[in-house]
């Protein structure tokens, strides 16, 4: 898995980067020990993925804080490389294990497994299934998740997409909400909102007790003035 895979326009990664709020995973903090650099470059190393980037002293780690997973740690690594953005979530266990876990939801199925997740709340459901989609979604594509219509990063606007905006606040602001989860059947159903370059995406998750997550996906709006991904 090499550094292309994490390249994105530069312009669309300063919006996806810029701001707070749903974009940027609950529980997100700054600093890491000092090892988690040469750990975490050695690991992703060892299965094919690109080191350099995490070896580089200018390249951002943060942690982001799950409480819910033990023995492994999400990083979010930030970097210019040749003056383009680069960005990807990764996941680093005690031992020294790394997975990308960016545009990979079966890297997360991994690291859940091997920390051996258990889900038995509401809270600790809604906090998986909200990292699950910030750090699964690829950077190739305009995607963010948020918690309401106001979250939206919208661009300089005309008059007429203005327009647009208020209606799509009238029609859905009730509608999107922060992730909420129920119990169901075979573990948890969590319900989350997503923009996906200029659709507004509704995600229902099916989550096992043990982390392992099935996303239905349906696209409620179309044709956002948004930013397209190229």
């Amino acid at each position: 898995m090499g550094r292309v895979a994490y390249l994105l326009v530069g312009a669309l990664l300063v919006l996806t980067l810029g701001g707070c709020g749903a974009d940027e995973p609950s529980g997100t903090t700054t600093g890491t020990t000092p090892d988690v650099r040469e750990r975490l470059a050695a690991g992703l190393a060892a299965v094919g993925a690109d080191a350099e980037l995490v070896e580089m002293k200018s390249t951002s780690l943060t942690p982001v804080g799950a409480a819910w997973l033990s023995g492994w740690q999400v990083i979010d690594v930030e970097a210019h490389w040749e003056n383009d953005p680069v960005r990807f979530y990764a996941a680093l266990s005690d031992d020294g294990t790394a997975v990308v876990l960016s545009g990979s939801p079966d890297a997360f199925a991994e690291m859940a497994r091997n920390a051996q997740v258990v889900i038995d709340d509401t809270a600790t459901a809604v906090e998986v299934g909200s990292l699950y989609l910030d750090v699964t979604r690829d950077f190739y594509r305009y995607s963010y998740r948020i918690d309401t219509m106001s979250d939206i990063k919208w661009p300089k606007l005309t008059s007429t997409e203005t327009q647009r905006v208020a209606e799509l606040d009238a029609q859905y602001g009730e509608i999107v909400q922060p992730p909420t989860a129920e119990p169901s059947d075979t573990g948890w159903s969590v319900l989350a909102w997503m923009i996906h370059d200029r659709t507004l995406v509704r995600h229902d998750l099916n989550i096992t007790a043990d982390g392992y997550v099935q996303d239905s996906q349906e696209v409620v709006a179309t044709n956002l003035p948004l930013p397209q991904s190229p």
